[in-house]
């Protein structure tokens, strides 16, 4: 047993600022390069439970930021997306020792992030989160929030994504913007390959229906 409680390891960590890492990150930053690491995911969490703190950093430094970019998609609103990200790590801290190694570690990250999304959406109710959605939207293109490439998010495009069905925009959020492929798409949300590919392709029309097939394609968003 550890030798504090999660929350206060999760301080300790973050230095009170509620964050394991720092960074600015849009609604629909891009996926990271994809490159190799020389530990895998699940050595750095058997590292974690065993008592070594900075193994937990490192995957934070890995995924906080797509996590982040998974939830405000997701949720609409930032406070909220940070607070589900806190809660996600707060998880991974208390039941690390419970991973079985079915799925790959950032399958099961994003089953727990996805998960808290959800009972923070219905806690939050379908009135508030669609009021909190539209003041999100509005206040972006005023300010013309860019994310941390520097690269102008598509106001556009985010009003059409969180306009969709949930479990739509959920499979959109996964498959396009986390860069994750239908069959681990299918095991972060528990659907079958099939589920997924019917969500996406629905998804799509809508959103072509929305922005035109021409701003769709130039996303990253086709068949």
């Amino acid at each position: 047993m550890r030798s504090r409680e999660p929350r206060e390891k999760l301080a300790s960590l973050t230095h009170g600022k509620g964050r394991l890492i720092q960074s600015g990150v849009s609604q629909f930053e891009e996926p990271g390069s994809g490159k190799a690491h020389a530990v895998s995911d699940e050595r750095l969490l058997a590292r974690f439970v065993s008592g070594d703190d900075e193994a937990l950093g490192e995957l934070a430094a890995r995924y906080e930021a797509q996590l982040i970019g998974l939830c405000t998609g997701m949720l609409g609103d930032r406070a909220l997306a940070m607070e589900a990200v806190q809660e996600t790590w707060l998880r991974v801290i208390r039941h690390g020792r419970t991973y079985d190694g079915r799925a790959s570690v950032k399958t099961w990250m994003y089953q727990i992030a996805i998960n808290r999304c959800r009972d923070l959406g219905r806690a939050r109710g379908a009135r508030t989160k669609r009021e909190l959605t539209h003041h999100q939207r509005e206040s972006d293109i005023r300010r013309g929030r860019s994310d941390s490439d520097g690269k102008t998010a598509d106001p556009r495009l985010e009003a059409a994504v969180s306009g969709l069905e949930d479990h739509q925009r959920e499979t959109v959020l996964l498959c396009y913007h986390r860069g994750l492929t239908h069959k681990q798409a299918a095991e972060v949300l528990g659907v079958p390959i099939g589920t997924i590919k019917s969500r996406l392709n629905k998804a799509l029309v809508k959103l072509r229906d929305a922005l035109g097939s021409e701003t769709t394609t130039g996303r990253g968003i086709e068949a």
